[in-house]
């Protein structure tokens, strides 16, 4: 029997080897297979889930669970879905089939002839699922959902009539034309109208409303507004309507010719407002009207003659406007009134076109170019007080920020200005800024900081100010009821700001935990722990983990799961996540505020973790676990995740690929300080091979221990899962900086973690590369100009020349680079003129004759954060000099390619570049012979020329 035993452990371990070396290498031909869990929710009640699985390309499904039974239903091409509040329904769209989209877009369709989705309503009661075609959008209420308001497109109604018959029942979409009308070809214009559905899911009847523009949902279901508008040669006459979801019965409450839009109501539906134009021109001059229930009067309450708001300004159609919680306030914006349109009589060849710099202007032209739109639309929040027929204009060009609390309650708020420090921007990171109180019922402001660049929060009552003074390191507190200042973490003998800052800016702080009701504590973390802090400066600061983080080395952070809560709840379990520094495993704790007793651990393991959702009336979580070899699947729970249940397998396939494994190494730097790196193996690994490596490296990046990749085409990194199932040992260090030699300190980390990963015996000294992007491409030009140790590199959006990128533009945001050198992540440290030496030693440009290393750059033409000429610069001095450099630049792609199949190019290339290098592959075409431009997108020289 023994022997029997034996034989058969025997066969299962060479039969499971067999299994094992028989997977498969990834590579760019499986991409397509690998699928993404997205939009994952929970109902109210906690007894279902929604969530899609979608290929990176193709399509997805929506998958509805049942956490009660385990049953699970899909549907296909189902996306974008939400519960209804009674958890009765679930709606959602459905995208037109992938196929059908790309031939519409091979035959160049405009964006609005391109496929529509449709909408579905999934009614769990009887399992029905009932879809409508051509959806433009839907809305459902917040707090009772029992209707679904929804816009088609206007041609899928027959009937030619401008509002349908009420109490149309679900029998009458057939009334539903699934094919639009043939539209003329001639004039043709953007359709601003469309039909509105209104359906009951629960008796199944739908209305409809012809030329709608606008519609809102109030928050507690029982009324539906909207606004008709019918074109006219002469004026456009707009309607108001609301929808009682009651009676299911609608109303008129304002006609007029001209155009109104915005349409909102309070939560209980009882107040609407909405703003009206009566002007013709295309740049109108808005005003503010308002109806009640109670009245059922509609009135004009803002208009350009209301002394309370500046001279000349009107109310702004570029602000979404509401109603406080308690419905008493109106809040709006408000901006100048545009200026009517000169006709233009001049040719275009004939007119000046000039961009003036001067040296006086707080923003350089770039930026306020780059926020031309922005600030053409920008508005001044103001605040309207119903029962006392009161505007008070809130927000100014002076201090354009103000936020309201309790949502919207509260007659104090809190402003910032950032005006009089704009043009600092171009050289600090952290930007200084005064803040002001500001109170809601006369408009005046009281500053209460005055620049400063730190983190500034106004508790939910509007009773206190906290801050973090950069100064002094500490946390403040100002009453405003009192004017009087606490410092309340003074005397406490740890760190709250950031330890590891190695930039040589102000580190900013941990951050704060939430208020707790009433306004009477505060929580702040340090690095480890959280901290209870009354705000009356009162009480001696209470560590409410009590030191479990600091002991153990785990940052431990609050999680809201109720996204509504205004105060933590003293008396409710707190969930905390977990991450232990040491060991990189992740996971939660709880603990309560009014209790003495230690935190509990609830789950902790290596993995890494999403934030949980929690279902408002259960106590039901999902939540996700992952880790390198793991995908990030979903999984539901209790909130002490007791009775854990994985609910998706997203991709079972990986099962057939060839998976390597990653560890955290630490060993003792150059500075006798330990550091610490990942190291990630292929499959099927045996340390008495000699495998060929490729060091990775942006930062630091051993936190990332149970981070996982999937397969997916490159933006700019090697994919480590790849790379590893291809054989390929990749090494990542973390970087310790100093101000003024980031150069020299990635070369150390660098060259130090390469040094103990050749120590351990399984690396092919003869066959290592290098692979950066951003800031990583930067410190790779570095490298290869201090070492030729390394075979290959290839370095993607590199800055080559510090001197030269120093005055150069961030041409996303229109800023100046200046700030980057100086304070930020290239930690020169100062100006160019107060520190040349150190921009000149550390630019590659100045070292180019000491490369040796074969290199390949990627610098792309639409690069908005380094420009791509930092990547020519260096590619024609290597050329000037005889070194084998190649440069790829995706024409009108990114900083990191956003276009899908510049991306599956660069991966294939990145595959080709190092294959050659560091296996011995045979180099292809595009690396030997090129591709001229004569035969640019014809050919892509990926063959392989054999040896």
């Amino acid at each position: 029997m023994k022997k029997f035993l034996l034989i058969i452990s025997i066969v299962l371990y060479f039969c499971f080897q067999n299994i094992a070396q028989n997977k498969v290498p990834i590579n760019y031909k499986v991409y397509d297979t690998w699928k993404d869990i997205e939009n994952a929710i929970i109902s109210e009640n906690g007894e279902w889930v929604s969530y899609e699985i979608n290929p990176q390309k193709g399509d997805g499904w929506l998958f509805n669970y049942n956490i009660k039974s385990g049953k699970k239903d899909s549907i296909a091409r189902g996306y974008a879905a939400k519960f209804s509040t009674s958890s009765d329904f679930l709606v959602y769209k459905i995208k037109a089939q992938e196929d059908t989209i790309r031939k519409a877009k091979i035959a160049k369709k405009k964006d609005d002839d391109l496929p529509k989705d449709s909408l579905g309503i999934w009614i769990f009661k009887n399992n029905k699922n009932i879809k409508f075609p051509q959806l433009k959008s839907f809305k459902i209420a917040k707090e009772n959902s029992s209707h679904i308001a929804y816009f088609l497109d206007k041609n899928v109604l027959k009937k030619d009539s401008i509002i349908s018959k009420d109490s149309t029942s679900i029998k009458d979409s057939t009334k539903l034309n699934t094919k639009p009308k043939k539209k003329k070809k001639e004039n043709k214009k953007k359709s601003d109208t469309w039909l509105l559905n209104i359906y009951n899911p629960t008796t199944f009847k739908s209305y409809q409303y012809k030329d709608v523009s606008d519609y809102s949902v109030s928050n507690n279901g029982s009324v539906i507004c909207f606004i008709t508008l019918k074109k006219d040669s002469i004026a456009d006459t707009c309607s108001v309507y609301y929808f009682n979801t009651t009676t299911e019965k609608y109303f008129l409450i304002y006609k007029n010719k001209g155009t109104a839009k915005k349409i909102f109501s309070d939560d209980s539906g009882e107040q609407i407002s909405f703003i009206f134009s009566s002007d013709t021109a295309k740049q109108k001059s808005y005003n503010l009207y308002y109806w009640n229930k109670k009245n059922n009067q509609t009135k004009c309450i803002i208009d350009t003659m209301n002394t309370s708001i500046p001279k000349g300004w009107s109310v702004s159609e570029n602000y979404e406007n509401y109603f406080s919680k308690d419905g008493l306030k109106i809040f709006f914006s408000t901006n100048q009134k545009p200026e009517i349109e000169k006709k233009d009589t001049i040719p275009d060849d004939e007119k000046v076109k000039l961009d003036i710099w001067n040296w006086k202007d707080t923003l350089i032209q770039s930026q306020q170019i780059i926020n031309i739109e922005n600030e053409k639309k920008r508005s001044f929040l103001a605040t309207y007080f119903i029962k006392e027929n009161k505007t008070v204009q809130l927000a100014s060009e002076t201090m354009p920020h103000v936020t309201t609390l309790l949502k919207g309650n509260s007659n104090i708020g809190i402003g910032y200005s950032y005006k009089l420090y704009s043009k600092s921007i171009s050289w600090i990171t952290n930007q200084f800024k005064d803040v002001y109180s500001v109170d809601f019922n006369t408009g005046k402001r009281k500053i209460i900081l005055q620049k400063k660049q730190s983190v500034a929060n106004i508790s939910p009552n509007g009773n206190f100010i906290i801050w973090y003074e950069t100064n002094d390191s500490i946390w403040y507190i100002y009453s405003l009821k009192n004017e009087k200042l606490f410092p309340v973490t003074k005397g406490l003998n740890v760190n709250f700001y950031d330890e590891e800052n190695d930039v040589p800016s102000v580190p900013d702080p941990y951050g704060l935990g939430g208020w707790i009701k009433d306004d009477k504590y505060v929580l702040i973390y340090d690095k480890y722990d959280i901290w209870k802090v009354a705000s009356d400066g009162k009480e001696k600061p209470q560590n409410l983990t009590k030191g479990f983080g600091r002991k153990n080395n785990i940052s431990l952070r609050y999680i809201e799961l109720d996204k509504e809560a205004l105060w933590i709840n003293p008396e409710k379990q707190m969930l905390l996540s977990a991450f232990n520094y040491s060991t990189k495993q992740a996971g939660f704790y709880t603990t309560k505020i009014n209790s003495n007793e230690n935190i509990k651990e609830l789950m902790v393991g290596d993995n890494k973790f999403s934030t949980p959702q929690k279902s408002k009336n259960s106590d039901k979580l999902i939540w996700r676990k992952s880790n390198f070899q793991i995908y990030p699947d979903l999984w539901v729970s209790d909130f002490f995740f007791k009775n854990s249940t994985q609910i998706s397998d997203a991709n079972p396939q990986q099962k057939k690929y060839a998976w390597g494994t990653v560890e955290l190494l630490k060993w003792k730097g150059f500075d006798g300080h330990e550091t610490e790196g990942l190291l990630y193996k292929p499959a099927d690994f045996d340390k008495q091979k000699k495998y060929p490596m490729i060091v990775y490296y942006y930062e630091k990046n051993s936190d990332q221990l149970h981070q996982h990749y999937s397969p997916h085409p490159s933006r700019s990194v090697i994919s480590f899962s790849e790379f590893a199932s291809n054989g390929y040992v990749i090494f990542i260090p973390d970087i310790k900086y100093k101000t003024g030699s980031p150069g020299q300190d990635a070369y150390n980390a660098i060259i130090n973690g390469t040094d103990y990963i050749l120590s351990l015996g399984f690396v092919d000294e003869n066959n290592m590369g290098l692979q950066g992007q951003s800031w990583g491409g930067y410190q790779t030009a570095f490298v290869i100009t201090r070492t030729n140790r390394f075979k290959a590199a290839m370095a993607g959006a590199a800055v080559t020349n510090m001197t030269s990128a120093y005055g150069g533009i961030r041409w996303t945001s229109g800023v100046s680079r200046m700030m980057q050198y100086e304070d930020g992540q290239s930690r020169i440290g100062g100006t160019l003129w107060e520190k040349r030496d150190n921009f000149i030693e550390n630019s590659p440009i100045f070292f180019a004759d000491k490369v040796q290393t074969p290199l390949l750059l990627m610098n792309n033409d639409a690069d908005g954060a380094v420009p791509w000429q930092q990547g020519i610069e260096f590619f024609l001095a290597l050329r000037r000099l005889e070194k084998p450099v190649w440069l790829l630049n995706y024409n009108g792609d990114d900083h990191n390619l956003k276009k899908r199949p510049n991306c599956i190019d660069l991966s294939i290339r990145l595959s080709q570049f190092f294959n050659h290098f560091l296996k011995g592959d045979s180099i292809p075409e595009w690396m030997e012979k090129g591709i001229p431009a004569i035969k640019k997108n014809k050919e892509n020289g990926y063959e392989l020329i054999k040896k």
